[in-house]
């Protein structure tokens, strides 16, 4: 079975769910979008259960491959750390304008919290292992609650997310999250 296919399949689920809902959608929809009969979507997925959960799985993947193209522990000081979380957010938008549908998808229609609350818990592993950078490295301050400062960055950026996936963000808007979002995150951080 082509991995290829299958992406596809995900993809066009995923768009179907964001648009429509997964209690009205079902699977002859997403066959109808893709051009497809019901028998190839069933040589991947058993139900829409199953295409449901594989679809949050790819729209957590794509957030996570592109928070990790930036090594959290790279940033040697400041500045640096502050241009890395800005790329991080610029990625994120790019993510959103390619596939806004997963986005939306993934707020609108994940219908399981507890795996949600898996992948948060992953990218919070990754914002901890930045802030810690930069404490280890002298530009942010040793006394930081690494935890809890961690949850309010992930919870900034999914925020940013999803005000993203429900109604999309104009350059000047996303340019106003960069400067400020990145703002309000660091100076409460840098050691003085």
């Amino acid at each position: 079975m082509s991995d290829g296919r299958r992406e596809q399949i995900l993809e066009a689920a995923a768009r179907v769910f964001a648009e429509r809902g997964y209690h009205e959608a079902g699977i002859a929809d997403i066959a109808t979008d893709l051009g497809i009969g019901h028998g190839t979507f069933y040589r991947y997925f058993k139900n829409k259960k199953d295409i449901v959960s594989q679809a949050v799985d790819l729209a957590v993947r794509r957030i996570n491959d592109t928070i990790l193209e930036e090594d959290p522990e790279s940033s040697g000081n400041l500045a640096e750390h502050r241009a890395q979380i800005q790329r991080i957010y610029l990625r994120l938008f790019t993510l959103q304008d390619q596939h806004p549908h997963l986005i939306r998808f993934l707020y609108r229609q994940a219908t399981d919290p507890a795996r949600l609350a898996v992948a948060l818990d992953g990218f919070l592993a990754y914002t901890s292992r930045l802030i810690n950078n930069g404490i280890h490295k002298g530009f942010l301050r040793p006394d930081i609650d690494v935890d809890i400062a961690g949850q309010a960055l992930v919870a900034i950026m999914f925020d940013v997310m999803r005000r993203s996936a429900t109604t999309p963000m104009s350059i000047e808007l996303r340019q106003r999250w960069l400067a400020t979002g990145t703002r309000m995150m660091l100076e409460g951080l840098q050691t003085r």
